[in-house]
């Protein structure tokens, strides 16, 4: 019952993996199972959220009332897209691997969209970022917990 806990607190927009596996380290799991339940909780909205997003931007092009301003939204985005173009993936990857509240894979899924990253590299590129960013969260937690002062040496 834990890892389902796990699981769908790490599905939720904001929490994700972030919120997941200190939960999963809370409720008992051993570290790596924690870890592997939130990555595969978060990872598992992606393409869901993907294709919410896809049908939701296609309702916005056809509301008249709001219409005017979806296009101009899209144009600005699309006027970065070059510079975008470039650095992209990894910019989209940078954005999820950093574990800070609100750089998880719900609003990677927006960028990818916005940005017209195809799903298949939005899932692949947000899935990494995912699991660099719950494997940055396992190592800070494994130093909180060896009790190295990492500012000593200062």
């Amino acid at each position: 019952m834990n890892y389902l806990k796990v699981f769908v607190f790490s599905m939720l927009p904001v929490i994700e993996l972030r919120g997941g596996f200190p939960l999963g380290i809370i409720l008992g799991l051993p570290r790596w199972e924690a870890l592997l339940i939130s990555i595969l909780g978060n990872i598992s909205i992606i393409v869901p959220w993907l294709w919410v997003l896809e049908k939701f931007e296609q309702a916005l092009a056809r509301n008249r009332a709001v219409k005017g301003f979806y296009l101009r939204a899209v144009r600005k985005v699309q006027g970065k897209k070059d510079a975008f173009r470039k650095y992209g993936k990894y910019a989209l990857f940078l954005f999820v691997a950093v574990p800070f509240p609100t750089t998880g894979a719900w609003t990677a899924c927006i960028a990818a969209r916005l940005f017209r990253i195809r799903k298949r590299e939005s899932f692949l590129v947000i899935s990494l970022g995912v699991v660099a960013s719950g494997l940055i969260m396992l190592a800070g937690k494994m130093l909180a917990l060896s009790g190295i002062n990492i500012w000593g040496w200062w």
